[in-house]
Protein backbone atom coordinates (compact mmCIF):
# COMPACT_ATOMS: atom_id res chain seq x y z
CA UNK A 1 0.00 0.00 0.00
CA UNK A 2 1.39 3.39 -0.80
CA UNK A 3 0.05 6.50 0.41
CA UNK A 4 1.22 10.11 -1.59
CA UNK A 5 0.61 13.69 -1.35
CA UNK A 6 1.87 17.10 -2.59
CA UNK A 7 3.15 19.11 0.41
CA UNK A 8 3.73 22.37 -1.89
CA UNK A 9 -0.05 23.11 -3.48
CA UNK A 10 -3.37 23.59 -1.73
CA UNK A 11 -5.82 21.36 -3.03
CA UNK A 12 -3.83 18.21 -3.05
CA UNK A 13 -5.18 15.30 -2.50
CA UNK A 14 -3.72 11.63 -0.96
CA UNK A 15 -3.50 9.45 -3.11
CA UNK A 16 -3.62 5.69 -2.24
CA UNK A 17 -2.61 2.84 -4.35
CA UNK A 18 -3.35 -0.87 -2.75
CA UNK A 19 -2.63 -4.31 -4.12
CA UNK A 20 -6.33 -5.25 -4.21
CA UNK A 21 -7.32 -3.09 -6.81
CA UNK A 22 -3.93 -2.98 -8.68
CA UNK A 23 -1.80 -0.28 -10.15
CA UNK A 24 -4.59 1.71 -12.75
CA UNK A 25 -6.71 2.60 -10.00
CA UNK A 26 -6.78 4.99 -7.75
CA UNK A 27 -8.67 5.46 -4.27
CA UNK A 28 -8.29 9.34 -2.51
CA UNK A 29 -7.72 8.75 1.37
CA UNK A 30 -9.51 12.29 1.89
CA UNK A 31 -12.60 11.66 -0.30
CA UNK A 32 -15.54 9.15 0.26
CA UNK A 33 -15.31 8.12 -3.83
CA UNK A 34 -14.82 4.73 -5.32
CA UNK A 35 -11.80 3.46 -7.01
CA UNK A 36 -11.12 5.53 -10.20
CA UNK A 37 -9.52 4.33 -13.49
CA UNK A 38 -6.01 6.55 -13.19
CA UNK A 39 -2.55 6.54 -14.41
CA UNK A 40 -1.20 7.94 -11.30
CA UNK A 41 0.50 4.82 -10.91
CA UNK A 42 1.66 4.72 -14.81
CA UNK A 43 -0.57 1.62 -14.88
CA UNK A 44 2.90 -0.04 -13.46
CA UNK A 45 2.88 -2.42 -9.96
CA UNK A 46 5.12 -0.80 -7.22
CA UNK A 47 8.09 -3.59 -6.62
CA UNK A 48 9.97 -4.32 -3.55
CA UNK A 49 12.01 -1.22 -4.00
CA UNK A 50 10.18 1.57 -6.53
CA UNK A 51 7.15 2.60 -7.52
CA UNK A 52 5.93 4.47 -10.46
CA UNK A 53 4.24 7.97 -10.88
CA UNK A 54 2.14 9.02 -14.04
CA UNK A 55 2.27 12.92 -14.93
CA UNK A 56 -0.46 14.20 -13.11
CA UNK A 57 0.73 16.98 -11.23
CA UNK A 58 -0.64 15.11 -7.97
CA UNK A 59 1.76 12.90 -7.96
CA UNK A 60 4.54 13.76 -10.14
CA UNK A 61 5.03 17.65 -10.94
CA UNK A 62 8.88 18.68 -12.01
CA UNK A 63 8.84 21.76 -9.04
CA UNK A 64 6.68 20.11 -6.41
CA UNK A 65 7.16 18.75 -3.45
CA UNK A 66 6.14 15.31 -2.38
CA UNK A 67 5.55 12.88 0.60
CA UNK A 68 5.42 9.11 0.10
CA UNK A 69 4.29 6.23 3.06
CA UNK A 70 5.34 2.96 1.42
CA UNK A 71 3.84 -0.28 3.42
CA UNK A 72 4.76 -3.81 2.58
CA UNK A 73 3.43 -7.08 4.48
CA UNK A 74 5.59 -8.17 7.01
CA UNK A 75 4.30 -11.68 8.74
CA UNK A 76 3.24 -11.05 12.13
CA UNK A 77 3.31 -7.29 11.88
CA UNK A 78 1.52 -6.22 8.98
CA UNK A 79 -1.32 -7.44 6.24
CA UNK A 80 -2.90 -5.59 3.96
CA UNK A 81 -5.60 -7.29 1.73
CA UNK A 82 -9.35 -7.45 1.32
CA UNK A 83 -13.04 -8.81 2.44
CA UNK A 84 -16.79 -9.01 1.19
CA UNK A 85 -19.05 -7.44 3.08
CA UNK A 86 -22.53 -9.78 4.41
CA UNK A 87 -24.30 -6.75 6.16
CA UNK A 88 -24.85 -8.15 8.87
CA UNK A 89 -23.68 -8.60 12.85
CA UNK A 90 -21.82 -11.76 12.37
CA UNK A 91 -19.63 -9.85 9.49
CA UNK A 92 -16.57 -11.21 8.12
CA UNK A 93 -13.65 -12.53 9.95
CA UNK A 94 -10.21 -11.35 8.54
CA UNK A 95 -7.13 -13.36 9.50
CA UNK A 96 -3.57 -11.75 9.86
CA UNK A 97 -1.88 -13.91 11.74
CA UNK A 98 -1.28 -10.99 15.01
CA UNK A 99 -3.20 -9.02 16.80
CA UNK A 100 -4.21 -6.05 15.50
CA UNK A 101 -3.67 -2.75 17.05
CA UNK A 102 -4.54 -0.49 13.84
CA UNK A 103 -7.07 -1.33 11.11
CA UNK A 104 -7.97 0.86 8.15
CA UNK A 105 -10.92 -0.21 5.69
CA UNK A 106 -12.54 0.99 2.64
CA UNK A 107 -15.47 0.34 0.26
CA UNK A 108 -13.87 0.60 -3.25
CA UNK A 109 -16.90 -1.04 -5.51
CA UNK A 110 -18.71 1.92 -3.93
CA UNK A 111 -18.87 5.22 -2.57
CA UNK A 112 -18.24 5.52 1.40
CA UNK A 113 -16.07 6.29 4.08
CA UNK A 114 -12.76 5.46 5.08
CA UNK A 115 -12.56 3.79 9.12
CA UNK A 116 -10.11 4.24 10.90
CA UNK A 117 -9.68 1.89 14.43
CA UNK A 118 -6.75 1.43 16.73
CA UNK A 119 -6.35 0.03 20.00
CA UNK A 120 -6.13 3.02 21.89
CA UNK A 121 -9.61 3.93 20.92
CA UNK A 122 -11.22 0.48 22.21
CA UNK A 123 -9.35 0.92 25.30
CA UNK A 124 -11.34 4.40 25.72
CA UNK A 125 -14.44 3.39 24.31
CA UNK A 126 -15.08 -0.15 25.06
CA UNK A 127 -15.23 -2.78 23.61
CA UNK A 128 -14.01 -1.59 19.95
CA UNK A 129 -16.69 1.24 19.59
CA UNK A 130 -14.73 4.08 18.29
CA UNK A 131 -13.39 4.99 14.75
CA UNK A 132 -12.21 7.79 12.86
CA UNK A 133 -13.36 8.67 9.17
CA UNK A 134 -10.48 9.83 7.39
CA UNK A 135 -12.37 12.11 4.82
CA UNK A 136 -13.65 13.64 7.37
CA UNK A 137 -12.66 16.72 9.87
CA UNK A 138 -15.31 15.64 12.69
CA UNK A 139 -14.18 14.02 16.36
CA UNK A 140 -14.32 9.77 16.47
CA UNK A 141 -17.44 8.44 16.35
CA UNK A 142 -17.95 6.26 19.49
CA UNK A 143 -20.05 3.87 21.07
CA UNK A 144 -20.97 2.95 17.52
CA UNK A 145 -22.26 -1.20 17.59
CA UNK A 146 -22.95 -0.48 13.69
CA UNK A 147 -19.09 0.70 13.30
CA UNK A 148 -17.86 -2.10 15.72
CA UNK A 149 -14.74 -3.93 14.54
CA UNK A 150 -13.56 -6.47 17.08
CA UNK A 151 -9.86 -7.28 17.67
CA UNK A 152 -8.69 -10.85 18.31
CA UNK A 153 -5.50 -12.42 18.86
CA UNK A 154 -5.04 -13.51 14.80
CA UNK A 155 -7.28 -11.03 12.93
CA UNK A 156 -10.45 -8.82 13.28
CA UNK A 157 -13.76 -9.28 13.11
CA UNK A 158 -16.56 -6.95 11.50
CA UNK A 159 -19.49 -7.06 13.94
CA UNK A 160 -21.22 -3.22 12.47
CA UNK A 161 -23.75 -3.19 9.82
CA UNK A 162 -23.33 0.05 8.35
CA UNK A 163 -21.76 0.50 4.57
CA UNK A 164 -18.47 1.94 5.43
CA UNK A 165 -17.13 -1.34 7.03
CA UNK A 166 -19.87 -4.04 5.96
CA UNK A 167 -22.70 -3.68 2.88
CA UNK A 168 -23.46 -6.72 1.97
CA UNK A 169 -21.81 -7.72 -1.37
CA UNK A 170 -19.44 -5.07 -1.05
CA UNK A 171 -16.20 -5.17 -1.81
CA UNK A 172 -13.20 -3.81 1.09
CA UNK A 173 -9.78 -3.11 1.16
CA UNK A 174 -8.05 -3.13 4.26
CA UNK A 175 -4.91 -2.54 5.64
CA UNK A 176 -3.61 -4.18 9.37
CA UNK A 177 -1.03 -2.93 11.62
CA UNK A 178 0.17 -5.26 15.09
CA UNK A 179 2.26 -4.64 17.50
CA UNK A 180 5.90 -6.83 16.93
CA UNK A 181 6.60 -9.71 19.55
CA UNK A 182 9.49 -11.31 18.72
CA UNK A 183 10.55 -14.49 20.81
CA UNK A 184 13.82 -15.21 21.81
CA UNK A 185 14.97 -17.57 18.44
CA UNK A 186 14.19 -13.89 16.35
CA UNK A 187 10.71 -15.51 15.15
CA UNK A 188 7.75 -13.50 15.71
CA UNK A 189 4.93 -14.75 18.07
CA UNK A 190 1.58 -14.60 16.41
CA UNK A 191 -0.69 -14.21 19.11
CA UNK A 192 -0.96 -13.26 22.74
Amino acid sequence: MIIVKRLDAGGSSWLVYHKTIGAEKILILDSTSAQVDNTFWNDTAPTSSVFSVGTQGDCNNSSGTYIAYCFAEKTGYSKFGSYTGNGNNNGTFVYTGFKPTFVLTKIYSAADGWSLTDSVRDRAVAPNGARLLGEQEQVEQTNQTWALIEKFSNGFKIRGTDNVTNASGANYIYMAIGQSIVGSNNIPATAR
